[in-house]
C-alpha cells in the first residue's frame, strides 16, 4: 500500500487490491452506515467525512460523502491521475491508461501520499462551520484527519466521540459513548426523531 510497493511489484499490488474490491462488493452496510444515511435525510446541513475507502456509506444511501482516503472501487492512472472509467475485467492483468500509457492503480491514498487537496479542504471547511461533530470509530491518530474534530471544537462545536475504547480525542470530547457505532448511532437517530416530533 505504497508508491514504492507498486513500483517494485505493480502486478502483486494490483491483484491484492482487486481481491479487496471483490470482498467489498460482497459486503453490506451495517446499522451505523444506515443510521448515518437516515440522519443525513432528516438533519439539514449534515456532512459526512470518512476515512473509509469501501463505499459502504454511499451504498447505505449517504450522498455527498467526502472520502479523505479515496475509494477502493475507483481507479486512476499512476502517472497522470486521470480517473479510469472502464470496468476492470481481470483482477490479475495490469491496465494501461488510454491517455498517457501509465499503469492504472486504485484511487486510494497510499502510505507516504498526501490526502487529496480538494477533499481535505472541504473537510476542514465543514468542520470549521459545524455546531455538532461526531467522531466515530477512529483511533484519532492519523493526521490530518485526526485534526478535524479539534478544528470543530475550536470553532465552538459540540464534540461527541463514539468509540468502544478511549483515544487521544477522548479528553477533548464533550461526550464519549463507549459503544460500537452499529449500536450507538441507531439509538441516537431514534432519539433525535422522537425529540423532533415533540
Amino acid at each position: 500500500a505504497s508508491i514504492e510497493g507498486f513500483k517494485a511489484n505493480p502486478k502483486k499490488v494490483w491483484s491484492w487490491y482487486q481481491y479487496r474490491v471483490n470482498k467489498v462488493k460482497n459486503s453490506n452496510p451495517n446499522a451505523a452506515h444506515y443510521a448515518l444515511a437516515e440522519l443525513q435525510n432528516i438533519k439539514e446541513n449534515f456532512n459526512l467525512i470518512t476515512q473509509n475507502v469501501d463505499g459502504l456509506h454511499q451504498l447505505a444511501g449517504s450522498q455527498n460523502v467526502i472520502e479523505l482516503h479515496g475509494s477502493i472501487t475507483r481507479n486512476k492512472c499512476f502517472n497522470c491521475n486521470k480517473i479510469y472509467e472502464d470496468t476492470v475485467e481481470s483482477s490479475d492483468e495490469l491496465i494501461n491508461c488510454k491517455y498517457c500509457n501509465g499503469l492504472i492503480r486504485p484511487d486510494v491514498v497510499w502510505f507516504g501520499e498526501t490526502l487529496p487537496e480538494n477533499e481535505i479542504k472541504m473537510a476542514k471547511e465543514e468542520s470549521s462551520n459545524t455546531d455538532l461533530f461526531f467522531s466515530i470509530g477512529t483511533s484519532a491518530e492519523v493526521y490530518p484527519a485526526a485534526e478535524l474534530p479539534l478544528v470543530a471544537k475550536r470553532n465552538g462545536a459540540l464534540l461527541i466521540e463514539i468509540n468502544q475504547v478511549k483515544t487521544q480525542l477522548t479528553n477533548y470530547s464533550d461526550f464519549q459513548i463507549e459503544l460500537n457505532s452499529g449500536d450507538a448511532l441507531p439509538l441516537i437517530v431514534d432519539k433525535y426523531k422522537k425529540r423532533k416530533k415533540e
